[in-house]
């Protein structure tokens, strides 16, 4: 669903402490994300990330949308402005800003297909 939030990332520059304090807080566990000083949060909904790659405190959230490309056009002809879609293997995302200067982050779910015989296809 479009606009839906898919995602949450607390960036902490300590990601011991953060573990503790959210962990803590919400009984979040945490496993190694596929980033360097990236932790994933899985049992949190929407998951959530525990960002420790020095990209300053505070959250970060991502929005469903169907089409990355659509959704990035759209936020610049509303006056925002927006990166480049980035893949990652579990999908692509667009770091954006809106026309007040709020940050926020476009996501599209990487679709996995199936062949004729029921295998995943990349």
């Amino acid at each position: 669903m479009a606009g839906e939030l898919s995602f949450f990332e607390v960036r902490a520059a300590d990601l011991e402490r953060g573990e503790t304090f959210w962990g803590g807080l919400f009984g979040w566990s945490f496993e190694e994300g596929n980033l360097p000083n990236y932790y994933m949060i899985p049992n949190s909904v929407p998951t959530g990330g525990l960002n420790g790659t020095g990209e300053g405190p505070g959250l970060h959230v991502y929005f469903s949308v169907p089409d990355i490309t659509a959704g990035v056009e759209r936020v610049r002809d509303l006056g925002g402005r927006a990166d480049e879609p980035v893949g990652i293997p579990s999908g692509t995302f667009a770091r954006c800003i809106d026309d007040q200067g709020v940050e926020f982050s476009l996501w599209q779910e990487r679709l996995v297909q199936t062949d004729q015989r029921g295998g995943a296809e990349e």
